[in-house]
């Protein structure tokens, strides 16, 4: 393949990837964890504050943590997410579309990263051409790319990283190793995965330059980490005691990890793996295509780890290397087991798949309707995965209406208590908590209740996991009455009005 022939195609691949994040983006009814990172950023760009004002600090979420001081500060998560998208906020003003914005722009630079990766370490353009395709369709890159959530933005900033040093180093060392740390520490300051981002670029350079490394480059490399931490320290001084409460209380609970080797697998393998890729209980038969797409990644995989001549490629043992830590962290070391983190490995599972088959197509010529086959199996049942949720356009025809009852029947002033993405169509300034526990911790009570089936379901958790709390969400939803009912929205209103500490503004 010619470099001009690769190029175009190139541009045509990140069209393709640029048109189904862009749809998702577009038609994806917003969700609690984008409500709850946009309010510290929107409260930054308009109120020159970062708290976390849809939640109440005497509440929690769903997995219990400590919310103290988050409606003045937000230390639950990593800052550098939140600053850039209140950024994008000033420029842009707020909607769901700016707050994944910047996962969009990422998701491309991810992309462009790892074209940059594979060409730098020694993979042909028909390599680089396939892995970028099929990483640009993946259905679990797409999702992330097209989020409100900071994880294609540490995703995009670790790759970034690595490809930085592997362009640098042979022009100077020491650019490589500031340059490509300061990117992984961003990463790092993004979301605490960019730890793994961190490790990735350090067995890259101890692979390629560990002869080099000296006290003075890893005093390079340390600077930037300290730097992002003095400023990260300066905000946590404001208030350490809820820094502590909420940081603590987020890393905790989150799963089997190391300590309990066999269930963090299991979990692994059942949360990670089948439910996400068509094995779940609740797989519709067409949503059971999925496991197509897993089995030809890890049969890609799987032949390079098998091949003597792929593994003694210098670059794809590099590649094989980076995939085997993934899965060894993300196994072991995470314990969510969420399929937000899938963007940290279905990738490197696409780029091996990619290597495999150009590596077949020309060794074994007689297996290549077999490889072109499986190839276009995996694009279309990928990209069509996609398409498809896209194309059902849930935010118009599920979002939309229960927004548009809000604001035709209700103000800004009404207290209202319902899933937090609920900003994303009233407005940031309204008075809208986010307490599926409905007042359970705090005693306020909302003049309006809105249940989608995010809440339907947390409610419907507690009375397993809590059950004196489920009792009072059940005494409290007897006080309303239904006045709206429409594609998995209910809207409730108080018969009763009673003046609580809960309906004034509590907005700045």
């Amino acid at each position: 393949m010619s470099r001009v022939r690769a190029g175009w195609i190139t541009l045509l691949i990140l069209g393709v990837y640029l048109a189904l994040g862009i749809s998702t983006a577009l038609t994806r009814s917003p969700w609690q964890d984008e409500a709850w990172f946009a309010s510290p950023a929107w409260n930054l760009a308009r109120h020159g504050f970062m708290g976390t004002t849809i939640l109440d600090p005497a509440s929690s979420t769903w997995k219990s943590v400590s919310l103290t001081g988050i409606d003045r500060h937000t230390y639950w998560v990593m800052p550098l997410s939140l600053l850039l998208n209140s950024g994008v906020f000033r420029l842009l003003g707020f909607s769901s579309f700016a707050m994944r914005l910047p996962a969009l722009v990422f998701g491309l630079f991810f992309l462009l990263g790892w074209r940059t990766i594979l060409r730098r370490l020694g993979a042909p353009h028909e390599v680089a051409t396939l892995a970028l395709l099929l990483i640009a369709v993946d259905y679990h890159f797409q999702s992330q790319a097209a989020d409100g959530r900071m994880d294609a933005m540490t995703a995009g900033l670790g790759y970034c990283a690595i490809a930085a040093y592997l362009v640098l180093r042979e022009r100077s060392f020491r650019l490589a190793v500031c340059a490509s740390q300061a990117l992984a520490a961003a990463a790092f300051f993004t979301h605490p995965n960019g730890a793994l981002l961190v490790l990735l670029l350090a067995v890259t350079t101890l692979y390629l330059d560990r002869k080099r490394l000296n006290v003075a480059t890893v005093a390079i490399a340390s600077a930037p980490y300290l730097l992002l931490a003095a400023g990260w320290g300066l905000y946590i001084s404001e208030d350490p005691a809820a820094f502590r409460a909420q940081l603590l209380g987020n890393a905790s609970g989150r799963g089997p990890t190391i300590t309990a080797p066999l269930a963090a697998l299991k979990a692994e393998i059942v949360s990670r793996y089948m439910y996400n890729f068509g094995l779940a209980p609740w797989s519709s038969g067409s949503g059971r295509l999925n496991l197509a797409p897993l089995l030809l990644l890890l049969a890609g995989t799987a032949m390079c780890l098998a091949s003597g001549q792929l593994r003694s490629h210098p670059g794809y043992r590099l590649i094989l290397f980076w995939a085997a830590i993934t899965a060894f962290y993300l196994t072991f070391l995470e314990g969510l087991k969420t399929r937000f983190y899938l963007i940290y490995l279905t990738p490197l599972y696409s780029v091996l798949c990619a290597i495999a088959a150009v590596w077949l197509w020309h060794r074994r010529p007689k297996t290549r309707v077999v490889v072109v086959t499986a190839l276009a199996v995996l694009v279309l049942l990928q990209g069509l995965r996609t398409a498809a949720i896209a194309a059902r356009r849930p935010k118009q025809t599920s979002f939309a209406p229960a927004v548009a009852f809000l604001r035709d029947h209700y103000t800004r002033s009404t207290f209202i208590m319902g899933d937090g993405s609920l900003m994303f169509g009233v407005g940031p300034d309204w008075n809208l908590l986010d307490d599926f526990r409905l007042g359970f911790n705090t005693g306020k009570r909302p003049q309006v209740i809105v249940v989608d089936e995010s809440w339907e379901d947390r409610i419907g958790m507690l009375r397993q996991l809590s059950p004196e709390i489920w009792q009072h969400t059940q005494n409290v939803l007897a006080d309303y009455s239904e006045t709206y009912n429409h594609a998995s929205y209910r809207i409730l209103e108080r018969s009763r009005p009673t003046v609580t500490s809960g309906s004034a503004d509590r907005r700045q």
